[in-house]
């Protein structure tokens, strides 16, 4: 029987304005604790397992924390306000942090640009570099995610970078995080996507896209070139490179092809295989970090979980399982060993903790809670809910319930994910949190388009944006009028993302369900946002086809899109909007937004907008994440009061 345990980071929490496990909570905790970023993330273990990162938020500031298993305090750095996408360990003294930034940048096309940069930390030596920095003639911008070997006992890390010495080349760098030397180890035109990394600190896989013929292809080595063992015209869902097979021979390539998606395995003899068993259910594949070799896949049932077919993995993964029976778990970090295992857990009245378990010592630590002030009875219960579209196709979703009150006759907001080709879990969600807490009932519906569900789920929603994928939402507001749980006539829509878009169609083509609308970050004009798409990734490129399967439009010429722009009907509007939209957005360009406020001035109709100064597509600031959350909720108190 494995404990659980919170001793032995009290002391560090305490360090870093976390605060121990709460005792009891304000039933209705301020915005502001919805608002926050997770005051823990980014969990991460050493290979050896006797280490331990994380980025911390206290304020404003993100830290990354470095410990010992046990508690002792190796590094508390002050990171500032840069969005940490990762951390990798290199050894025991050095770790890798990932992080993104939006910048203007005229060697990427001009405009304001998000990328990635990376850096190396040395614990002894007290010292960062510059990852991509390091390679003579590259941009300082990394493109794919840092790959970590210890090869001979020294951490390497392998980026991907652009290099400009002549003509432009995608280069994989080996850069030595003891002194920063770089030495490029493969290159490729222009047309490569990467590279996979064996265990022993080799290329061994690499694949390669040419966007406008939509020809993908997988290489591996054989001797001094590199020689295709599989290629495929997809104009449209082109494969993934993803791992090497359990054993490092062969590559896992994910594929859709009329059958759906699958995964398969292509070794030198260019003979494809399936690569997970027949007839299981998957969403993605679990690869270790340390060969990029498959361990095993994990699919969605409401929430993750998990299939090893490495026996190591497995045996862990039981017993992670029955340490936390009944609750939902996902998995973060591990050790090489398995016997030490970092995991996210929620359940009922548990925003999300990180626990750190060690199998062989029979315990389980606490590490920290994602959200300290909300918990116990603070945290609105969130069930399944399906129900039927009008075409009798059914849509799955979740529900969130205000707490302490009756699911009879409650003000529904309706909460539609971004994407659209994403979906909805049952998980803490802050924005659904804060809205249930508020006294508001909340649906997420994954609606058809959505991921998760299988291809022809997907395909459903292909030329149905702003159609069918508008409408299933609006099935589910009847759906649950007619079993009584809501209101009929107390009804918003709030969105961010695709989700921004379906709340502007919402009070512009799907007349007479809404009483107001939140839009956070949509797109308003199919048309310009089309030729905007276009000239950054390129008129033929797979993002503009796959925009336009979605659409069901030909080009952003065709005139389908007009009908489905709420810019272009802004005089059908019927409900009171606010926009909300970052300065700093490469997703989705905040005209989008502009563009919509001036077409419903225009026409006389009730709007409101929100800039976001120095925010991306993501919320990934606090100030701003905050103020999104608390003009959301007084917007939606000033026009559909919950009492």
């Amino acid at each position: 029987m494995i404990r659980s345990t919170c001793a032995a980071f009290s002391a560090l929490l305490l360090l870093v304005g976390f605060g121990a496990p709460a005792v009891a909570a304000d039933p209705r905790p301020p915005i502001a604790a919805y608002g926050a970023l997770p005051a823990v993330s980014n969990v991460t273990l050493s290979a050896d397992g006797s280490r331990l990162a994380f980025v911390g938020v206290a304020g404003e500031e993100r830290r990354l924390i470095m410990q010992t298993v046990s508690g002792e305090v190796l590094g508390v750095i002050t990171l500032g306000k840069i969005n940490v996408e990762q951390l990798v360990w290199a050894g025991n003294d050095d770790i890798v942090i990932l992080n993104s930034v939006v910048r203007s940048h005229p060697e990427l096309g001009g405009g304001k640009i998000s990328y990635w940069v990376g850096q190396s930390f040395s614990l002894s030596k007290k010292r960062f570099i510059n990852l991509a920095g390091r390679v003579p003639t590259a941009l300082s911008v990394i493109f794919d995610r840092p790959v970590v070997r210890m090869v001979n006992g020294e951490g390497q890390v392998f980026v991907r970078v652009v290099t400009f010495d002549g003509a432009p080349r995608r280069e994989l760098a080996r850069i030595a995080v003891k002194d920063g030397t770089a030495v490029t180890v493969a290159s490729a035109a222009m047309d490569g996507l990467g590279w996979l990394v064996n265990a022993e600190g080799h290329p061994g896989g690499s694949a390669r896209y040419t966007e406008n013929r939509g020809y993908w292809g997988a290489q591996m080595p054989r001797g001094s070139v590199w020689a295709d063992v599989f290629t495929v015209k997809a104009p449209l869902d082109s494969p993934q490179l993803v791992a090497f097979s359990g054993d490092g021979q062969r590559l896992v390539i994910g594929v859709t092809d009329p059958g759906g998606d699958r995964y398969i395995e292509v070794g030198r003899d260019g003979e494809p295989r399936d690569a997970l068993p027949a007839n299981q259910p998957f969403n993605g594949l679990v690869v270790d970090p340390a060969t990029s070799r498959m361990l095993g896949h994990y699919y969605i049932d409401d929430s993750s979980q998990y299939v090893f077919s490495d026996p190591a993995a497995k045996a862990a993964w039981a017993s992670v399982m029955k340490t936390f029976k009944g609750q939902r778990v996902l998995l973060q970090s591990w050790s090489a060993d398995w016997r030490k295992v970092a995991v996210l857990v929620e359940g009922k009245g548990n925003s999300g903790i990180y626990y750190l378990v060690d199998l062989s010592a029979k315990r389980a630590d606490f590490i920290g809670e994602t959200y300290p002030t909300i918990v116990g009875d603070a945290v609105a219960e969130t069930r399944p809910y399906s129900f039927k579209a009008a075409d009798g196709l059914d849509i799955p979703g979740y529900l969130t319930l205000p707490p302490g009150r009756e699911a009879k006759g409650l003000p529904l907001v309706v909460l539609p994910h971004g994407g659209p080709a994403d979906r909805d879990m049952l998980e803490f969600d802050f924005q659904a949190q804060a809205l249930a807490s508020r006294g508001y009932a909340v649906l997420r519906p994954n609606f058809r388009g959505s991921s998760g569900y299988g291809q022809a789920f997907m395909a459903a929603g292909y030329g149905q944006w702003g159609r069918k994928m508008q409408t299933d939402l609006s099935d589910g507001v009847r759906a649950l009028a007619r079993e009584g749980v809501i209101d009929p006539k107390r009804v918003c829509i709030v969105g961010w993302s695709y989700g921004g878009y379906a709340a502007m169609a919402g009070i512009t083509l799907d007349p007479g369900v809404y009483r107001c609308a939140v839009a956070g970050a949509g797109v308003s004009d199919l048309k310009r946002f089309s030729a905007w798409r276009a000239r950054r990734s390129g008129e033929n490129s797979e993002a503009v086809r796959s925009w336009n399967r979605f659409w069901g439009s030909e080009d952003e010429k065709d005139p389908v899109l007009e009908a489905i722009s709420p810019a272009r009907h802004a005089d059908k509007a019927y409900a009171p909007i606010l926009l909300i939209h970052g300065k700093d957005d490469t997703v989705v360009p905040y005209e989008q937004s502009v563009m919509f406020a001036d077409a419903l001035k225009s026409a006389g109709k009730s709007v409101e907008m929100v800039t976001l100064k120095g925010e991306d597509h993501n919320l990934s600031r606090a100030d701003t994440r905050l103020q999104t959350l608390e003009a959301t909720v007084a917007f939606l108190l000033k026009h559909n009061p919950p009492d």
